[in-house]
């Protein structure tokens, strides 16, 4: 039921709880850890988000909350989200790297760019297979998912109650591995397609002297990046879901929950 004013306002204590767990998932979670998105935006929907989440998530907070007690739950709290946040976004993080590597190989990772949603420069490629997967991501309701794993947290592991073990770790490094797998498969049609272009490109320079393959061979080469890729990441939507729904079972196991 809807807090009264004056229940908001004895109850700033679970708010600030509330507010430092979600603050976590907003500084690692994929598009909400964007730095395309003002950081003014960023805070402000991250307090109405635990304004709402408040009267949900009561009955699991402490009755009592003194500031102390309140000061040294900051960390705990920050980790829970961030461990939430970065588990997927590691996944999407996997576009940029298949980009990459399609863009070192086809010639097309000399014209470096700027991408806002990872603060730090790639390629053309790496930034076309980066959008597609965000998109994925949205499309399957990745983003909801990961709002709801954030709120079943509070019944699994309650403010004051979280054991700093090595399930985060194991959870990164696990992330990090199929992260690395998925790159590989999404970009392995380019790859092998550009092997084969090289391959053949090899055996004209040896049967035609004449033949420049360095002017010919970079032009062919980054179109058959570019064809490969649009038909490969047009057939790879089913991939891309299968691997942001385990990276969210992956999460809500790790943290007890039923995936």
């Amino acid at each position: 039921m809807p807090l009264a004013p004056l229940d908001v306002i004895f109850s700033l204590p679970h708010f600030a709880l509330i507010l430092f767990r979600l603050g976590g998932l907003m500084l690692t979670a994929p598009l909400l850890a964007s730095g395309a998105v003002p950081l003014r935006v960023r805070v402000g929907f991250a307090a109405m988000l635990a304004l709402m989440m408040l009267p949900a998530v009561r009955v699991y907070l402490p009755e009592s909350l003194p500031i102390p007690v309140l000061v040294g739950t900051v960390v705990s709290e920050l980790a829970i989200g961030a461990a939430i946040g970065m588990s997927l976004t590691i996944v999407l993080m996997s576009a940029d790297l298949a980009g990459n590597l399609v863009g070192q190989q086809g010639g097309l990772a000399m014209g470096a760019i700027f991408d806002p949603m990872l603060n730090r420069n790639t390629t053309v490629t790496g930034q076309l297979y980066t959008v597609v997967f965000t998109l994925v991501y949205l499309l399957v309701g990745g983003h909801r998912a990961t709002l709801a794993a954030l709120l079943d947290t509070y019944k699994a592991v309650p403010p004051l109650t979280y054991p700093f073990d090595d399930s985060i770790v194991l959870l990164l490094v696990e992330m990090l591995t199929a992260a690395f797998i998925l790159a590989i498969r999404v970009s392995g049609p380019v790859l092998i397609a550009l092997f084969l272009v090289g391959t053949a490109m090899g055996f004209l320079s040896r049967t035609m002297p004449q033949f420049n393959v360095l002017s010919v061979g970079f032009t062919i080469r980054a179109m058959v990046a570019i064809g490969i890729a649009g038909l490969s990441l047009s057939a790879c939507g089913d991939l891309l879901t299968e691997m942001i729904w385990k990276g969210m079972t992956m999460t809500r196991i790790s943290f007890g929950l039923q995936p």
